[in-house]
């Protein structure tokens, strides 16, 4: 060891440890994933695989004198993630769709009798896959 110089060896070593410990990290963020996942259940010997993704969200809003309202501010397309769970090894057998309510929002009528309620929640795609 050098006293103020690394030698080659040291900087091989140290970059060795640095792709390892980046490797580590990439690993573990794909196990997070829905083909990390996948994969997992894979190697685990599962025969079938069920995940369930949020596919559009709504947010419910109520505006003084005008009345309760709800908006639609996210699709999103999981087409590719369908892919990448099949190229694990899966193959789609079943799908269904449910609305899961997330909240809701209510205020009296303005100059009548009654309540105003609108509905925050999210549209859950669960997709069921069969080992190929």
């Amino acid at each position: 060891m050098g006293l103020f110089k690394t030698t080659p060896e040291e900087r091989a070593k140290k970059e060795r440890k640095q792709r390892e410990k980046e490797k580590r990290k990439r690993e573990a963020a794909f196990a997070k994933t829905p083909a990390g996942q996948a994969r997992a259940a894979k190697a685990a010997g599962m025969k079938i695989f069920q995940i369930d993704i949020p596919l559009s969200k709504t947010k419910a809003s109520t505006v003084a004198m005008v009345g309760a309202f709800a908006h639609s501010t996210k699709i999103e397309d999981y087409s590719s993630t369908i892919q990448a769970i099949e190229n694990e090894g899966w193959h789609l057998d079943n799908v269904g769709y449910v609305y899961r309510i997330t909240g809701s929002e209510s205020r009296d009528k303005f100059l009548s009798s009654g309540q105003q309620e609108a509905v925050s929640g999210e549209i859950v795609g669960i997709y069921i896959f069969r080992a190929v």
